[in-house]
């Protein structure tokens, strides 16, 4: 029997408003294909289906037509909620679900029913190969109990103390129900020692530490989601399955990928296969002459159109910066790549002082044109002044022009 253990979809992500729906789309077009060609039996997505608890339409759609196509294809599926998640809105349909061989565990079922996420597997000849611990992403509620006045340590170690007393709850179940198959578990949680990326909330109700590993380790097997970065918690039984595109621009660098387990006479083998990469993410930080000379060795590798976070610093103001800048936009757009954000720090804060200055002589009661020549006033360079207020003249016009 062959498994794939995927996590942190985030459909309906955007980054500084940059859809990535069509990235996830060619995500699940290699998956499907991968499926097909390697006859993969189960799917487990270990919950962050999507990136707000509240998805889109579009996101939606992309959610269950690509489960419609995972069932033609005769592999079943069992999906778990994470902390980005809303349980409700992943259990509504789950009767449907079912239908189609995909089992869906948005909310926790409390303590004394843990065997409702207890869910044996099948092989094409209808034998229990192993049992899956379809374990959601845990609210506050079933782990501690709130007292007044708690302090952050108080906090943190009631969380963990009731993390591993419920893990080790399910853990305990699942051998008193299923001694003779091999245990597989899926949780969505941030484990201690990992590391995460500026893409990953938080998750809400502490955590500040991560769980320990120990408390975890209840499983022959856990795949793990909520760290986007596929990492061990401990080498060859617990390990995070990792996102399948780089969300953040700190993951573009990394190689993400889905987890297969195979199963063989109730021996667990292991082995990471890598997901093909759709799009880069860049990072160009330093002085206006550093990042343009990173800026003129980038280049998209892939099809879809690479991403540009630009740090530019500089020692003072120069409004020189960002007429550079917009000749960039128009320039790299040949090079199939688009800045989606930009910040630009001046170090001098004399341009600030000059606004003060003229905020301090009533700037209410000037002409935006009167205010924009007192603070280039200063300015040396005739064609640079004529070139800056031609520009601030045709911004002026388009904010003021009457609407019809």
């Amino acid at each position: 029997m062959k498994i794939l253990i995927t996590a942190d979809w985030h459909l309906g992500k955007r980054l500084h408003m940059e859809d990535f729906s069509i990235d996830m789309e060619k995500f699940f077009q290699w998956l499907l294909v991968y499926i097909k060609e390697n006859e993969v039996d189960y799917l487990l997505l270990a919950g962050d289906v999507f990136d707000q608890n509240n998805p889109s339409n579009e996101a939606s759609k992309q959610y269950y037509d690509f489960l419609v196509k995972l069932s033609r294809l005769g592999c079943k599926a069992i999906i778990t909620s994470g902390n980005h998640d809303s349980p409700s809105f992943l259990d509504t349909p789950s009767s449907l679900l079912q239908s189609l061989g995909i089992t869906v565990v948005g909310k926790f079922p409390g303590h004394d029913h843990i065997e409702k996420i207890l869910i044996p597997i099948e092989d094409k000849l209808g034998k229990n190969k192993a049992v899956i611990a379809a374990i959601p992403f845990l609210q506050d509620r079933y782990i501690r109990q709130v007292g007044e006045n708690e302090g952050i340590k108080t906090i943190d170690a009631k969380i963990k103390e009731g993390m591993r007393k419920i893990f080790m709850e399910i853990g305990n179940e699942t051998k008193r129900l299923y001694p003779k198959i091999p245990h597989i578990g899926m949780a969505h949680l941030h484990a201690q020692g990992t590391t995460i990326s500026e893409a990953e909330r938080e998750i809400q109700i502490g955590n500040e530490l991560g769980i320990p590993s120990d408390a975890l380790d209840q499983f022959d097997y856990l795949g793990l989601g909520h760290i986007h970065t596929g990492q061990p918690v401990i080498d060859g039984r617990i390990h995070y399955a990792s996102s399948p595109i780089s969300l953040g621009f700190s993951e573009n660098n990394y190689k993400h990928k889905v987890i297969q387990l195979e199963i063989t006479d109730g021996n667990i083998k292991q082995t990471f296969v890598p997901i093909p990469k759709f799009r880069s993410l860049y990072q160009l930080k330093g002085s206006m002459q550093e990042v343009e000379e990173q800026l003129s060795g980038t280049s998209c590798k892939y099809d879809l159109t690479a991403l540009l976070d630009i740090y530019i610093d500089e020692p003072s103001y120069d409004a020189n910066v960002m007429l550079k800048v917009e000749n960039w936009k128009q320039e790299i757009k040949e090079k199939n790549l688009n800045i989606v954000n930009l910040k630009v720090n001046f170090r001098d804060k004399s341009g600030s002082r000059r606004l003060s200055t003229i905020q301090q002589n009533r700037v209410n009661e000037l002409e935006p044109k009167a205010v924009f020549e007192k603070l280039i006033e200063e300015r040396k360079d005739e064609n640079e002044k004529a070139a800056l207020l031609e520009i601030f003249n045709t911004i002026l016009a388009d904010a003021t022009q009457q609407q019809p």
